[in-house]
């Protein structure tokens, strides 16, 4: 951690960047501990999906989440580690929505169609921007 003053910027994206990590992790555990409220707003053939999901996959959605998570905590404290972390998340984000957007039998766009499409490639866009603020914030010597 740094003695500088944090820019006034780096608290809103750090909080959004918080956010955005938790909604991924609340995601994550409803689906893995099984919670009725809210597998309900999955579709059957969604459901089946996920819980069919590959060991691999399914670790690979947990350091996605669980990297990501870490990564803006530590920004949010101002420690240059976040960038590492938040680049992990950003990486493996990237590559479970290729994975499912062209290797899995139904694709993302069958099973979520442009809805989840959209919401996959939204998610890696904005995790790879809050990943380049936290790169800039290294660079400038503000982490």
């Amino acid at each position: 951690m740094t003695n500088s003053k944090a820019p006034w910027h780096h608290w809103p994206v750090a909080i959004a960047a918080l956010i955005f990590y938790g909604l991924a992790v609340l995601d994550y555990v409803a689906v893995k501990l099984g919670i009725a409220a809210y597998l309900n707003l999955y579709s059957a053939e969604l459901l089946q999906f996920v819980r069919a999901l590959p060991l691999w996959l399914s670790a690979l959605w947990a350091v996605t989440v669980w990297s990501g998570l870490a990564g803006a905590w530590l920004l949010y404290r101002r420690n240059r580690w976040s960038v590492l972390l938040l680049f992990t998340g950003f990486a493996c984000m990237t590559f479970l929505t290729a994975w499912w957007t062209l290797f899995t039998r139904p694709t993302l766009m069958g099973l979520a169609g442009f809805t989840g499409l959209y919401l996959m490639a939204g998610s890696c866009a904005l995790a790879f921007l809050i990943y380049l603020y936290g790169r800039w914030e290294r660079t400038e010597k503000k982490l």
